[in-house]
């Protein structure tokens, strides 16, 4: 912990100078002494990874991403989600036969979220992540999970969204706020080209939906939308396509 504070502090010094970390510094010592600390609390839960010996859980600041594979300037940081945060997503979304369905992560990270769709019930995971570090914590976790969970197939995908292919077929997608405008207008309505081109079934779980105007376009249909806990803090919204 000593170790991840100090580093932290030597590259908040190299990208924001003395005034600016000791400006970052009192920032979060304002956000302890207020008590919302507490609304953060479940990206350091290790209760998941314990339970099936995976590293998932924690914080990756963009500028601790190595040898990216695409520009990081609308990239947003690497942040574990809360599992009963993404069991209640599911449930919200109304789908029943999630086994139908490929689920697909945009922005995967050390992939939880692929891991929380196969103990949801889907068989295929779907991950697209562009830092190749995080990309390589997925695959070594993958690697482990799938010795206590074998049915589980996961294909993913080291590259920026820019240049990924929408698969076909039956899908949810899952964002947890993983990049900013334009680039999640640009991946919206990449998709929305692909099913006019291709009709299907398409479901997007959007959380801490911070640029909802992406999904302005008449053929999405908001399912629900609302905040996951009780602080107003983590915002979703969920939309299928209407062909």
């Amino acid at each position: 912990m000593a170790q991840s504070i100090a580093s932290r502090v030597r590259r908040s010094f190299a990208r924001n100078g003395v005034w600016g970390t000791i400006k970052l510094s009192l920032y979060n010592l304002a956000i302890l002494a207020a008590g919302r600390a507490q609304e953060h609390r479940y990206v350091h839960d290790r209760s998941f990874d314990l339970q099936y010996g995976v590293d998932t859980g924690g914080v990756v600041e963009l500028d601790e991403m190595e040898n990216p594979a695409g520009p990081l300037e609308n990239a947003g940081r690497y942040e574990a989600i809360d599992p009963a945060w993404f069991d209640d997503l599911i449930l919200k979304t109304g789908i029943k036969n999630v086994e139908e369905f490929q689920l697909l992560d945009v922005g995967s990270g050390k992939g939880r979220v692929l891991m929380l769709g196969a103990l949801a019930g889907f068989r295929n995971m779907i991950g697209v992540e562009i830092d190749e570090g995080l990309h390589s914590s997925a695959m070594s976790n993958m690697e482990t999970f799938n010795k206590r969970v074998p049915h589980a197939d996961f294909v993913l995908h080291n590259v920026d969204i820019r240049d990924f292919d929408i698969p076909l077929g039956p899908m949810l997608c899952f964002a947890n706020n993983p990049v900013g405008q334009p680039l999640f207008q640009q991946f919206v309505t990449k998709i929305a080209e692909s099913l006019s081109a291709h009709p299907r079934m398409f479901v997007f779980v959007y959380l801490h939906a911070n640029h909802t105007e992406a999904f302005s376009r008449r053929n999405w249909a908001e399912i629900d939308s609302g905040h996951v806990d009780d602080s107003n803090k983590h915002p979703y919204s969920i939309y299928s396509w209407t062909s």
